[in-house]
């Protein structure tokens, strides 16, 4: 007999992020379903990410679910993710803060277009896109990690632009040039070698869960 899907609340109302996790989740499983806030019958509030580092913004989205989780779904499995970039010339900015980087809320265009302008003329444009999840049953939690380094280009690729997630039109892989979530998208074989943190992350939770 064919083992019951678990279900697991990715804590996020993003539906970008969602589509993200859900396609490489099921790359290494389909047995588990993979929900969001949006399927739930009652509303979660969001979570204020007050943590001053991805790993505890992470924690802070997995307690917050729990916090307000109802009867029956407090059999769910919960992961909170918090991911952004790390850009060298601007000192690591802007780490956590994307959403508030120039002290206010923002959109994903605004977002763009102040990466840009803070980074007019920079000879260095590496960056780091970093990756945490808090995976948490009702009975443990583990972080996991991933992360990859990339650069910034001058200028955004439109047609990479996907709501929720204003650098997927800015952050590009030189070695296989490509954008990185192009790289995404192809073959470990076509990768050359590159390994992609946030899949591997996302591998480690299945093997988390299923041990």
């Amino acid at each position: 007999m064919a083992r019951e899907k678990r279900s697991i609340l990715f804590a996020t109302k993003n539906l970008g992020k969602l589509a993200e996790f859900k396609e490489t989740f099921n790359k290494f499983s389909t047995g588990y379903e993979i929900i969001s806030f949006r399927d739930l019958a009652y509303d979660i509030p969001d979570c204020d990410e007050t943590g001053a580092t991805f790993e505890e913004n992470a924690r802070l989205k997995v307690r917050n679910a729990w916090r307000h989780l109802r009867g029956a779904d407090k059999n769910l499995i919960v992961v909170g993710d918090d991911s952004g970039m790390r850009i060298s010339y601007l000192n690591g900015e802007p780490g956590v803060y994307t959403r508030r980087w120039n002290g206010s809320e923002m959109t994903d265009e605004a977002i763009i277009a102040y990466c840009l302008d803070k980074m007019r003329g920079a000879d260095n444009r590496s960056a780091e896109y970093v990756t945490y999840f808090a995976v948490s049953t009702p009975d443990d939690m583990a972080i996991i990690s991933g992360d990859n380094r990339g650069v910034i280009l001058e200028r955004p690729r439109c047609s990479s632009l996907l709501p929720g997630l204003p650098f997927r039109a800015l952050f590009f892989v030189p070695e296989l040039n490509l954008m990185f979530h192009e790289v995404r998208e192809l073959s470990a074989e076509k990768r050359k070698g590159y390994i992609l943190g946030h899949e591997q992350a996302i591998q480690q939770i299945v093997d988390y869960l299923d041990k």
